[in-house]
């Protein structure tokens, strides 16, 4: 759902709501409650909208999600992988351009490959991965900020409940 937004000094009026994208998969679960669509990264100089999708183990691309004006359906599948997806559940760009995307573990569990961050491309490339944790279910949140020539990581560890930031020199 994208909702349309006026913001003034009296406060926020919903202009519109419009459904760009539906189809995902989405199922309770014992563990994580529900695994459905979670993770959200726009590109507004692309007007795209990348959506992790937990269930499907899979990330798609929303096309004119800025102002679309009707239902794309799931967009267009951008990234699926056995080997390094297990759920993707948050996300976020790098400042490359590339998408990260923690595993919540649920879905195509590998215990060699606990709570992963992902890297891959917009076009669908295998880039790295981290754990950042040994334990199943630990990766959760996702933040990138850049400031000049260092980016920060910020990433919820939620087996130990810890916050961690990593400051990363950019490349010139």
């Amino acid at each position: 759902m994208r909702f349309d937004l006026s913001v003034n000094s009296s406060g926020v009026t919903v202009d519109s709501v419009t459904q760009i994208a539906s189809g995902y998969t989405h199922m309770c679960d014992a563990v994580t409650f529900v695994d459905a669509p979670t993770g959200l990264v726009y590109n507004a100089k692309k007007d795209v909208l990348y959506v992790a999708s937990t269930a499907d183990n899979a990330v798609y691309a929303v096309s004119d999600a800025g102002d679309r004006k009707h239902d794309g359906g799931i967009g267009k599948l951008i990234y699926t992988d056995a080997k390094h997806l297990h759920g993707p559940l948050g996300m976020a760009m790098a400042p490359n351009g590339d998408l990260l995307a923690s595993n919540n573990d649920v879905i195509n569990s590998d215990a060699n490959q606990p709570s992963e961050i992902v890297e891959f491309t917009v076009e669908g490339k295998f880039v790295k991965q981290i754990s950042m944790d040994p334990a199943q279910g630990g990766s959760f949140g996702l933040a990138v900020e850049t400031s000049g020539k260092t980016a920060k990581l910020a990433a919820v560890d939620d087996a130990t409940n810890l916050f961690l930031i990593w400051t990363l020199k950019l490349d010139e």
